[in-house]
């Protein structure tokens, strides 16, 4: 009987994917930065809140293990984590998922001259969506204007 079992699983998962459409295939999930906003702004530190979309494009529920992230600022890296919480997204679903990053003021104001100087400072915020057996990638590059 247990001789069988690999060959049961292969046959499962080789139904699945024939019925999802995907001969064969298991597509990985699809993820975009939906939004970045400030929130919970002190004298000494704040919380950017990064919002992920991500959409499952197969037809059966992919579990997530966590999120791991870092955001640098004109090249200086000021931010990382791990956000370990475990959710599943469903059969052909979106879904969004907040990560709070923490920033550190005296850390970003050491940044300030050189974004005087250049009147931009440039972010690129990086990480990795973890599932069972791969970490999918995200990368959002991008500028804003600095005024004197």
């Amino acid at each position: 009987m247990l001789k069988r079992i690999p060959t049961l699983f292969s046959a499962a998962v080789l139904l699945q994917a024939c019925a999802s459409g995907v001969p064969g295939v298991i597509e990985q999930p699809k993820i975009s930065i939906e939004n970045i906003s400030l929130q919970d702004i002190s004298l000494t530190q704040g919380t950017a809140l990064v919002t992920l979309n991500v959409a499952n494009p197969n037809a059966f529920p992919i579990p997530l293990q966590g999120i791991q992230y870092g955001l640098s600022l004109n090249g200086h890296p000021v931010a990382s984590g791990d956000q370990n919480q475990g959710m599943s997204i469903g059969a052909r679903q979106e879904m969004p998922i907040n990560i709070p990053v923490k920033l550190d003021f005296m850390q970003l104001l050491q940044l300030a001259p050189e974004a005087m100087k250049t009147r931009s400072l440039q972010y690129d915020l990086t990480g990795a969506v973890k599932l069972p057996f791969i970490s999918v990638p995200f990368q959002r590059q991008g500028g804003v204007g600095v005024r004197q």
